[in-house]
């Protein structure tokens, strides 16, 4: 099969990528999670409203058990044809949630707030990644999914460090950066009904929708899911333990050049090699990810020392977990668009993304239990045997 594919591609020009809806999509799912990317601050401002540290991680979790419990059944009834009106909502509730950040007190209001706003980040992606699913033709699946991910890495690379150096001219208050938020979430709001009344893509594409009759998920579907939950839990831990290791490693220096090397390298590996990625076996470059992940967390594992010079360490280990991210990640998301039938494929990659907020859930609570029980060298291992299986199961997948 795989052949015929390949001398039929050699032999037709590609489908074209880059068109107007599909630019569209992008710019959205930029602007989506920039209003999540914006929030990295969150746990300290509750904190400094008075909730204790059990009451601020219930409220910062609020927003993640949302999109646990209603990704799934909303994805089931969102249509390529109702997606653009689900990401209008989705926005219309974000920006009208993100002024109350200034008025609401008390920890019930604050988890009351952070299940509407989650409602409205699980209608924006769930609408958007069912229209994007539509838009990508599978010969460029590969490339598609590259650009889409580097949308929604952008925001937590840029956010942070300006958000920080804006802060004293928002009075030193987090709350007013986060109702300003709503000036970035209004052109969303406009940009998303501009897609929303335009043209839909060809029946031929459209995949996912309310009453799809598509047959129950396959091994490769069930596999790719278990896959993308264990890189995210991975991913999660590293993200929670990765300062806490520094720290413990006299790194103090080096934690911000660890989390800069690592976003930099995975969005230049995936914007330079989006193309090159439909042209390769997916399932071994996804796989050659997975196992250069899971050597950088034993790395980060190992017992290095307390000096400053080992501490070092995390250069090299962030360099390869740029390229294991920027390898993996992108790349499951394109073997579930392959493996997933026309019906399903909305669907399969919005559960997807739910195994995200599943890794990012489970991901610090298990590092955080093993952290107490046997150190930072121990949540690394165990994420690194969480994901070793990845790459023998994504090999064993058929062509």
């Amino acid at each position: 099969m795989e052949g015929s594919t390949t001398t039929k591609s050699a032999a037709e020009p590609l489908p074209r990528l880059w068109r107007g809806d599909f630019a569209g999509v992008l710019g959205l799912a930029l602007l989506g999670f920039a209003n999540l990317a914006a929030f990295y601050g969150l746990e300290p401002w509750l904190r400094g409203r008075g909730l204790d540290a059990a009451q601020a991680g219930f409220t910062i979790a609020a927003f993640t058990l949302v999109a646990l419990v209603l990704m799934a059944p909303v994805a089931a009834r969102v249509s390529v044809a109702s997606a653009g009106w689900c990401t209008v909502a989705g926005f219309a509730v974000t920006l009208a949630v993100l002024p109350l950040y200034l008025v609401v007190d008390g920890f019930a209001g604050f988890v009351a707030l952070r299940l509407l706003h989650g409602l409205g980040f699980v209608l924006t992606l769930v609408g958007i990644t069912t229209r994007f699913v539509a838009l990508v033709p599978p010969q460029r699946a590969g490339e598609a999914y590259s650009l889409f991910s580097v949308a929604d890495l952008l925001p937590f690379a840029l956010l942070p460090p300006l958000m920080e150096l804006t802060l004293p001219a928002f009075g030193g208050n987090a709350a007013n950066q986060y109702a300003a938020m709503a000036l970035l979430q209004a052109p969303a709001l406009l940009l998303a009904v501009v897609l929303a009344r335009g043209s839909l893509p060809a029946p031929s594409d459209v995949g996912g929708g309310p009453g799809a009759k598509a047959g129950p998920r396959s091994g490769p579907v069930w596999a790719l899911l278990l896959i993308n939950t264990a890189a995210f839990v991975a991913h999660a831990v590293l993200f929670s333990m990765a300062k806490g290791r520094a720290l413990e490693l006299q790194g103090e220096a080096v934690v911000g050049l660890f989390f800069a090397l690592q976003t930099g390298t995975i969005m230049l590996l995936r914007l330079s090699a989006g193309k090159l990625f439909d042209r390769l076996d997916q399932r071994r470059v996804s796989a050659f990810g997975a196992a250069v992940v899971t050597l950088a967390l034993v790395l980060l594992a190992l017992p290095i020392g307390g000096t400053a010079m080992g501490a070092w360490v995390l250069v090299p280990v962030a360099l390869l977990l740029g390229i294991g991210f920027g390898a993996m990640l992108p790349l499951l998301n394109a073997l579930m668009h392959h493996h997933s039938p026309p019906a399903q494929r909305g669907a399969n990659i919005n559960l997807m993304m739910l195994t995200l907020q599943v890794g990012y859930l489970f991901g610090p609570l298990l590092g955080g239990l093993v952290v107490n029980w046997a150190g930072y060298p121990a949540a690394f291992v165990l994420a690194a045997v969480l994901l070793a299986p990845a790459a023998p199961m994504l090999l064993r997948l058929p062509r």
